[in-house]
């Protein structure tokens, strides 16, 4: 059975300050002050001077407050938003490893980047993030590899 692959807007947080990622304080004050705005957030991406956060469109009214309170807290950074993020989300598919790489390889080898992805096994959903203007190509292509009865 093909599962319906549903898509949500997004947007790329970025948060940027030398070796955040080596900064434990610097970290809990990122996620508590995510959680203290209310800001969900689809998947993040760390490197050692950068944080980059996927939200869903319908949370960007909470941005301003997040943006103020964050610089309060942490000094010597930088918060950007880098742009526009489709996320889907194929739900009740059990993904394995090797169905991640033939999804993520089908769609790189067809000249599409992934911003994110998320895999809960726990809820049988697979989360990826594309450009917005890729999304229906995405999509088809992620379709037809669930239509080909290959076991992901």
């Amino acid at each position: 059975m093909v599962q319906e692959i549903q898509e949500i807007s997004g947007f790329r947080i970025t948060i940027e300050r030398e070796k955040l990622a080596r900064d434990p304080d610097s970290m809990r004050k990122v996620f508590e002050t995510l959680e203290e705005c209310g800001l969900s957030c689809e998947c993040m991406a760390l490197n050692l001077d950068w944080l980059s956060i996927v939200v869903r469109e319908s949370e960007k009214g909470k941005l301003s407050r997040f943006m103020l309170v964050l610089g309060q807290r942490l000094s010597r950074i930088d918060i950007s938003i880098d742009g526009e993020v489709a996320i889907l989300y194929i739900e009740g598919s059990q993904i394995t490893s090797r169905g991640i790489g033939i999804v993520d390889s089908s769609l790189v080898l067809q000249g599409i980047e992934i911003t994110m992805q998320r895999y809960f096994r726990c809820q049988d959903r697979f989360v990826i993030g594309v450009s917005p203007k890729e999304a229906d190509r995405a999509r088809r292509i992620i379709t037809g590899i669930m239509e080909s009865n290959f076991q992901l």
